[in-house]
């Protein structure tokens, strides 16, 4: 064990719920003795590098205030590093906050019920800690190895580091997303850059982060305290290091867990798409759905939940993202069970009776609420569709189906757009046919002489705002904010490039632009390649 300082004293149990007055600049003093002060004569021998504890209450007849400020003075001459004010205090006075922050002395107060005992035995406490710091370290880690023996979820392991190192505690992924539990001051971002054990200080704060290899993917158990000096840090070495095989146990298991889960409900989901052209319900539906908590009675609106780029994800990230949905979901009070479903999620929200029309809007917009929060630091953004509201079983494939075109729909419209397949029209749901690669490819192949100009986004831009205002010229100049001529002029110039008039094969031609739009914000697509060289 290292040395104690006044840091590693505000963490301990005997100090819990004190109020720092001032002097945080001291914060890192070494303390080398505690005395109990009780007159000035006890005041005069106190050794340099001491704590000093007093008990105001004691002093009949003084100011507490001026106690405060005159014992402050005279310790700083003594040497002191710290003065623990105990009983009932009075308002501390500015001049002894100031004096307090000019000697760098820390001056800590407790609430009026004081701390658990007297000031002696207070004094006793504190002092075994600077004495034998070995011991007090000792009995950390000895009170620590039986709760993780007994901890066997990741909210119970970050429970005992919390506990033990009076600290906030969090999972933290290799994509820098926290998992579990929570920190104030430290970025995620910044804990995984380290590969290796490691304590940072800063000035606010001071942060532990251990890396743990799990079943097959890496995460790190990290924590933060806002105090706690060299023997909080060698503490939080050890305490986490003794964590890292519990958190690796649990990841075992959960990992085999969701495997289970998503294999049993893959196997339900298979079933229930195979009952829209079914007679009746079989009983071993009926039975798998109730054991995952899934109503088959009722009125169910289908919802699918996709990337923005629908890339395929592995085995390992689309787990982790499977988890993060789920919680952003459950914030919204959407707890419904997730479906492994084209390159994304389906779901489907239950209700006794035809949901009116206020309560599908609210749910819209709890979705898009979820969207959002995981958007903030997902990697690859999502979107949603919403099918329609159908009752029955064998309704759940239909409406499905349907979330899943409006999703796609969706995915043409940016990052976090939610779209309701009974509010599009014909035109933007023949779009989602031809918005898979294939056709991007066919509309890169019609559109080439188009992007291989030199003014290429312009001319782009304004035939897509000139095909959805109807072919009208002076709707998209208006839209664009461009003469109408400029816009006659870009026409003619795009007719000439294709060899065709764009009225007379408008639909393909919008098709084309928002498939080529779509695709813009994917890295290596065409147009990004041919209009940002």
């Amino acid at each position: 064990m290292g040395v104690i300082t006044v840091r590693d004293l505000l963490t301990a149990d005997n100090l819990a719920g004190h109020q720092l007055l001032g002097g945080r600049a001291g914060l890192g003093h070494v303390i080398r003795d505690v005395v109990l002060v009780r007159t000035s004569t006890d005041l005069s021998q106190v050794p340099v590098g001491a704590a000093a504890v007093m008990d105001v209450s004691d002093q009949a007849g003084l100011s507490s205030q001026h106690l405060v400020e005159g014992f402050c003075r005279r310790l700083h001459g003594r040497g002191g590093r710290l003065l623990i004010v105990t009983g009932r205090l009075e308002a501390v006075s500015q001049s002894a906050i100031r004096l307090a922050d000019r000697y760098a002395l820390p001056v800590i107060a407790f609430p009026a019920q004081g701390p658990p005992g007297s000031a002696e035995a207070l004094t006793a406490r504190l002092l075994a800690i600077v004495q034998a710091p070995d011991i007090a370290y000792a009995r950390v880690l000895k009170a620590v190895a039986p709760k993780l023996a007994l901890a066997t979820t990741i909210d119970r392991i970050l429970a005992v580091i919390q506990d033990a190192l009076k600290s906030e505690a969090a999972l933290i992924t290799a994509e820098g997303h926290i998992v579990h539990g929570q920190l104030k001051h430290v970025s995620p971002r910044h804990v995984i850059r380290h590969p290796s054990m490691v304590v940072d200080r800063h000035p606010d704060h001071v942060f532990a982060a251990n890396p743990v290899y799990g079943a097959d993917h890496q995460v790190w158990l990290a924590c933060e305290a806002r105090d706690g000096g060299p023997a909080w840090e060698d503490a939080a070495r050890a305490v986490l290091h003794m964590a890292a095989p519990a958190v690796a146990a649990w990841l075992v298991r959960d990992q085999l867990t969701a495997a289970h889960d998503r294999h049993r409900l893959h196997t339900l989901f298979t079933a229930l798409l195979q009952l829209q052209h079914a007679t009746h319900v079989p009983d071993y539906v009926e039975q798998h759905a109730a054991k995952a908590g899934i109503l088959l009675d009722g009125w169910h609106i289908g919802i699918h939940i996709t990337g923005l780029h629908r890339r395929p994800l592995g085995a390992t990230a689309y787990a982790r993202a499977t988890v993060q949905v789920a919680n952003t979901l459950a914030a919204e009070d959407i707890h419904n069970p997730l479906f492994s479903s084209a390159e994304g999620w389906s779901l489907w929200r239950t209700f006794p009776a035809e949901p009116s029309a206020d309560r599908v809007t609210d749910l819209v917009a709890r979705v898009g609420r979820a969207l959002a929060t995981y958007n903030t630091h997902a990697d690859e953004a999502l979107v949603a569709g919403f099918g329609q509201s159908m009752p029955g079983p064998r309704s759940i494939p239909t409406t499905l189906a349907q979330a899943q075109q409006a999703s796609l729909v969706a995915v043409t419209q940016g990052a976090g757009s939610v779209e309701a397949f009974n509010h599009l029209d014909a035109k933007r749901l023949i779009a989602t046919w031809y918005s898979d690669p294939a056709f991007r490819s066919h509309a890169e192949e019609l559109l080439a002489p188009v992007l291989a100009a030199p003014d290429a986004s312009a001319l782009m831009n304004t035939l897509q705002v000139y095909l959805e205002h109807g072919s009208s010229v002076i709707r998209t100049a208006g839209q664009l904010g461009i003469h109408r001529n400029t816009v006659h002029q870009r026409i003619s110039t795009i007719e000439r490039l294709l060899g065709r008039q764009v009225a007379a094969d408008n639909l393909t031609l919008h098709l084309a632009c928002l498939a080529i739009n779509a695709a813009a914000g994917q890295e290596g697509s065409a147009f990004t390649r041919r209009t940002h060289q």
